[in-house]
């Protein structure tokens, strides 16, 4: 916690702000800065912020998602995955399940070891990124999650606070609205441009609500 999650960036929320909106939507008074934070709504605020802002993450989205990520064999037969990737599987059709993650190693199944005989797997990944670095319609529903969360797990009683289920529906639409704009999934490739058409992808889309899982 501290400085390195504060932006600078003009035109956007930073997590300072987003704390102090947290705070203010309890009737606490704004900080001026997060570096070694003293005042103990703060600090739990900050803490709510970055709980759901990373939950938030491993959905999976378009700006923290790659597909076919190479990831090699270091010389000790092992394959180490980064610790900020919250989601890692590979073809499941070339390699029948046979490889999985445990921990920031990969596992082979059939071996019973972490001695991977290939020298290059290719995984689809969901990285978990920092704040400053995420869409903004990302942070802002982030936010009024924490907020939300926030005074209901500090004062219980939620009927007077600013944001509510409602505010955090509508900020949902409103990333998923700018979601689908900065993916452009069509109806042949759908949202993740398999090479295929699935038709059980949209029947999830519309149970679901379009909230990926």
């Amino acid at each position: 916690m501290g400085v390195e999650n504060q932006s600078a960036t003009p035109g956007r929320t930073t997590l300072l702000d987003a704390v102090n909106v947290v705070l203010i939507n309890i009737g606490e008074q704004p900080v001026s800065t997060l570096e070694n934070q003293q005042v103990l709504e703060a600090r739990t605020a900050e803490a709510t912020i970055l709980e759901l802002h990373k939950e938030g993450q491993t959905r999976g989205w378009s700006w923290n998602s790659e597909r076919a990520y190479p990831f090699t064999r270091a010389t000790n037969g092992e394959i180490t995955v980064p610790a900020n990737i919250v989601s890692w599987q590979p073809d499941p059709y070339e390699f029948q399940h046979r490889y999985q993650l445990r921990g920031q190693r990969v596992y082979d199944k059939e071996s019973r070891s972490y001695q991977i005989p290939v020298a290059e797997l290719r995984a689809e990944v969901v990285w978990l990124l920092p704040w400053n670095e995420c869409p903004e319609a990302f942070n802002r529903w982030s936010l009024i999650r924490a907020a939300r969360v926030f005074s209901a797990r500090t004062i219980g009683d939620t009927a007077g606070v600013q944001y509510t289920a409602l505010d955090e529906q509508q900020a949902l639409i409103e990333l998923l609205r700018v979601e689908n704009i900065q993916e452009a999934p069509n109806m042949i490739t759908g949202r993740r441009r398999f090479p295929t058409f699935q038709p059980a992808e949209g029947l999830t889309d519309r149970l679901l609500g379009g909230v990926f899982l």
